[in-house]
């Protein structure tokens, strides 16, 4: 039986036209290895299903039952997942040619990592941050608020963004976010998944954190690249405004409680980063 390299997963909700983009460009890169791709369909009725049937019939399509969010549909494809890696891919990213098989020899040279992030970058080209350093209690309002715009929550988020490191250099953070990230399955086996009280927002944070805490390391390597067409996060300009924008309501709840579940806990990584 030939040894699954990298299981690939991709969670989506009502993004068909996105999931036709990334499966078509992945087809295009041709990775290389024994590799599968699992599809996890929140949102089930709303035409992917049947375009991952007819399109893309190589893709392991699991239809969740309700939208589970974004670290419990994860969680679906993990427990069936073979690979020797597991790699996280976000709807809204566009892949090239040879870049996967980038980060994977990377990851075969340097076992001491346990979850890497590629380079991401705007459509412009321009760098996102997509690394970051353990996060303080203000940080979720401070990014979803006017706050953000004082000059001390902008120098948090700074901060927390990192925005004084090298991008060009590999660098060991204390997180990344899951856009696209590539877990070794040696870790999840250890650690477990990601943490299913968290909908969506701060469940990568957790599980980087609970690989430092298993002695695994976290980087990223901008030996590899791929484009994300993120959306900047909506700032509220009011406190009232969390009456009516559910996803701020959202990231906001999960920074709670993924403070209540550290609260007291040193951080597991004793670094400049963490002064």
């Amino acid at each position: 039986m030939v040894q699954m390299k990298v299981s690939f997963i991709t969670v989506c909700f009502k993004t068909p036209g996105l999931i036709r983009q990334l499966l078509k460009g992945f087809e295009a890169a041709n990775v290389a290895f024994p590799h599968e791709y699992f599809l996890v369909d929140n949102a089930a009725g709303d035409g992917t299903g049947e375009l991952v049937r007819e399109r893309f019939p190589w893709v392991k399509l699991i239809e969740a039952p309700r939208n589970l969010g974004f670290g419990a549909g994860n969680n679906l494809a993990m427990r069936e997942a073979q690979g020797e890696y597991v790699m996280l891919l976000n709807p809204d990213l566009t892949i090239f040619p040879d870049e996967i098989e980038k980060l994977v020899e990377f990851a075969d040279a340097h076992p001491e990592y346990g979850i890497i992030g590629p380079r991401l970058l705007h459509p412009d080209r321009t760098q996102q941050r997509t690394f970051h350093r353990f996060p303080n209690a203000f940080i979720p309002l401070y990014r979803r608020t006017v706050l953000g715009r004082t000059p001390w929550g902008r120098r948090e988020i700074d901060r927390y963004l990192m925005v004084d490191a090298d991008t060009d250099k590999v660098l060991e953070v204390d997180g990344l976010f899951g856009a696209a990230v590539l877990v070794k399955r040696e870790v999840l086996d250890r650690i477990g998944y990601f943490d299913e009280r968290f909908f969506m927002y701060f469940e990568d944070t957790d599980l980087c954190r609970r690989a430092w805490e298993s002695g695994w390391r976290v980087c990223y390597a901008p030996v590899a690249e791929f484009v994300h067409y993120h959306q900047r996060e909506s700032e509220l300009k009011s406190i009232w405004q969390l009456c009516t924008n559910r996803i701020a309501r959202v990231h906001i709840k999960s920074g709670v409680q993924y403070f209540l579940k550290y609260y007291g806990k040193p951080h597991p990584r004793a670094s400049e980063n963490n002064q």
